[in-house]
């Protein structure tokens, strides 16, 4: 159990450092929208505690772990959207998602009193433009 946590800590600690500052974290879902300043997509969603878990720090835990996952399906989503608007390949379509699992990273986590967490996911513009090379979607710019 112990082994998890630390590992946990190794991927999200080095990702949340100076990225976002603490107080620009929102506090509840934000669906995917494209920052041009900083070049990149970022979403935000909530992860409710799991009240079985004993220890506050296993249910903060796992609520930042399914905060991450639910603002990574929003990023998913928002993808598809803007591909079905544009009529992508499902191998362009394929290559988006690959890019979105791999050059995604926690931008900011806010705790939230009763245990949950908020989680900030950015996803760089170029990552998705290196993946195919659409016109017409939100990261073409």
């Amino acid at each position: 159990m112990r082994a998890a946590v630390l590992a946990s800590l190794l991927v999200l600690v080095p990702a949340i450092a100076g990225a976002v500052p603490p107080f620009d974290v929102p506090h509840a879902d934000r669906s995917p929208e494209v920052d041009g300043d900083r070049a990149v997509v970022t979403a935000a969603a909530l992860g409710a505690p799991d009240e079985r878990l004993g220890r506050l720090s296993a249910v903060r835990l796992a609520a930042r772990h399914e905060a991450r996952a639910r603002a990574l399906r929003a990023l998913h989503a928002w993808a598809d959207e803007a591909m079905a608007a544009v009529r992508a390949c499902p191998w362009e379509a394929v290559r988006v998602h690959e890019a979105i699992d791999r050059a995604a990273s926690v931008a900011g986590v806010r705790a939230v009193v009763d245990g949950g967490a908020v989680v900030l996911v950015e996803v760089p513009l170029g990552a998705l433009r290196e993946a195919a090379a659409l016109t017409g979607v939100p990261w073409s710019g």
